[in-house]
């Protein structure tokens, strides 16, 4: 299975930066607390505080990414992409092409402006970069086109847009107390 991985806008893992403001504050409406990053997951395994797996995203100003990584429960919301391994195979191999591609500045900060109008390709055709650039959305909603477990999704939107959109195709996972009794 994948796992997307969001952090909401008061998560205490992020730091108080004029950037992660402007994303709470740009967010559409959708949840009280605003998901402002999503990774993508590959899960390796868990116990009552963390999940473990390889994640890949971009975080802002940096280069695409698949590393191993610890997700906190607590900090994190989970929601779990049904799919084939064949689809989580192929969202693996779109990662792993894409790792060391830098951040999407014209997309990310004219998103709100022009939203899913300035594409990870769009510096690519106007021959201002090499390769496509993405922001941690994009980067995501890509490997779930790539893989074909989610190919109506768009590729790019705010990451609490995504969170709307997939909530209802997707399921809860990893919840933040793990000794639920019924």
């Amino acid at each position: 299975m994948l796992t997307l991985a969001f952090l909401p806008a008061d998560s205490e893992l992020l730091e108080s930066h004029w950037l992660n403001s402007m994303a709470s504050k740009l967010a559409p409406s959708g949840s009280a607390v605003p998901k402002i990053h999503v990774e993508l997951l590959f899960p390796e395994s868990s116990n009552d505080k963390d999940v473990i797996g390889r994640a890949c995203s971009i975080h802002y100003d940096g280069e695409v990414f698949l590393e191993p990584k610890r997700f906190s429960r607590k900090q994190w919301q989970f929601r779990q992409v049904s799919c084939t391994k064949a689809q989580m195979k192929k969202a693996l191999e779109f990662c792993e092409a894409h790792i060391g591609e830098k951040f999407n500045h014209f997309g990310y900060f004219l998103h709100p402006i022009a939203p899913c109008q300035i594409t990870p390709h769009t510096m690519q055709r106007l021959g201002l970069s090499p390769a496509p650039r993405w922001f941690c959305t994009e980067i995501v909603s890509g490997a779930l086109q790539a893989s074909g477990a989610m190919s109506d999704i768009p590729l790019s939107c705010h990451p609490e847009k995504l969170f709307q959109l997939v909530k209802d195709l997707t399921a809860p996972t990893c919840p933040k107390h793990s000794d639920i009794k019924f």
